[in-house]
């Protein structure tokens, strides 16, 4: 029994050494500074497509907010694959909060051919927001897609004789699309507006 009993106190004794130890060890690390992501800025891509006869038969005005929010515009430049036509700009911003939008306008060329042609759609094919944190070590701490027009696709087809009458209709509206979005440093959505 007494053999039994120094071999419990020995047993017990090196377990409270090993806690005592352990939980000195966890004090330690809870002093170092703790490891924290810093988020230097965010980066973004917008990108505008439609159908690559929209992009033949008419001029599209991109306005956006560029680096650090500076508003900036310029015609579109398409990249055409598979019957779509694409335009795209990679922007950031350093300054929180951050606002990025896209307005589009669009107006038939002067030199358009329309007699006698078909459109199959006339509608933009997709408008999206692509964004991600950037820490200061360069690296993605998060990302998402916004999605302009929100869940809904419109699609419509329409002879080339009605084309500039969608797109006056469009202009006194304020373009084909018109939205922007304000995040803070964690990409949740401040706010939502419009390119006056």
């Amino acid at each position: 029994m007494k053999k039994f009993l120094i071999t419990l106190a020995a047993v017990l004794c090196c377990a409270m050494t090993t806690t005592v130890f352990t939980a000195c060890g966890s004090d330690d690390d809870e002093n170092n500074t703790p490891n924290t992501t810093e988020i230097k800025g965010i980066a973004a891509r917008y990108l505008f497509s439609v159908d690559e006869q929209m992009a033949q038969l008419c001029d599209y005005t991109m306005t956006y907010y560029g680096i650090n929010g500076e508003l900036t515009t310029e015609q579109a430049t398409w990249t055409t694959k598979d019957g779509t036509a694409t335009w795209m700009k990679g922007v950031s911003s350093t300054q929180f909060p951050a606002t990025f939008g896209l307005k589009v306008s669009v107006k038939v060329k002067e030199d358009a051919q329309l007699e006698g042609v078909r459109i199959s759609n006339i509608y933009p094919v997709s408008n999206l927001l692509y964004i991600e944190g950037i820490t200061t070590k360069a690296e993605k701490a998060w990302g998402k897609t916004v999605d302009f027009t929100g869940s809904a696709s419109t699609h419509a087809s329409t002879s080339g004789d009605k084309l500039a009458a969608y797109t006056e209709a469009w202009e006194r509206r304020g373009g084909v699309l018109n939205k922007t979005y304000t995040f803070d440093k964690d990409g949740n959505q401040i706010s939502t507006g419009k390119i006056e």
